[in-house]
């Protein structure tokens, strides 16, 4: 797992990042994709250490955010942890995702992977951070989609991103949205 940002690995960090003032601490740095509004207004792109510190009620909530329960319910099934345990466990998690930056192409909602209750960690783009092979990749989404049928050298090439994961446990997966 990344030590800048948990779910991120931070070899890729370089090719999802872009030089400019951040819009919250007004310092000058490698800012990354990232939604957070507060009283003074909004921005779209921060620097890890205003995504790191800014109170997490002024960050957008990702729509899976929901599933964090059950993840820590997998990881550590009932009767195993307290009830005050697994709270922080929850609110730890919750935490480190929502400041996670929106690196891998989430356009239509957030599909985030998920394995051995965790997150699994973003590693790059297939074809552009990320270089092949991609046999051991399997593909996380709708059964029957589309994208199962091409494969993820037959998805690679356009304006959009095939965004690929890994867990702890050696498994690795690939997601692709259109836009």
């Amino acid at each position: 797992m990344g030590t800048i940002f948990k779910y991120i690995a931070d070899e890729v960090l370089r090719h999802h990042s872009v030089r400019g003032v951040c819009g919250w601490c007004e310092k000058e740095a490698d800012l990354f994709t990232f939604y957070a509004e507060d009283a003074d207004g909004m921005a779209d792109q921060s620097c890890s250490g205003c995504i790191k510190t800014m109170p997490l009620k002024c960050i957008y909530a990702k729509s899976n955010e929901r599933i964090i329960t059950s993840l820590i319910n997998e990881r550590h099934p009932k009767g195993t942890k307290s009830q005050d345990q697994r709270f922080a466990m929850t609110v730890e998690m919750c935490d480190e995702y929502r400041r996670t930056p929106r690196l891998p192409n989430f356009c239509q909602n957030d599909d985030w992977p998920h394995c051995c209750g965790e997150f699994t960690e973003f590693i790059g783009d297939a074809g552009r951070s990320h270089a092949g092979p991609y046999d051991d990749f399997e593909w996380w989404g709708y059964e029957k989609d589309a994208a199962v049928e091409y494969g993820i050298e037959g998805m690679m090439g356009g304006e959009d991103r095939v965004s690929l994961f890994r867990c702890a446990c050696g498994k690795r997966y690939w997601t692709f949205q259109c836009t």
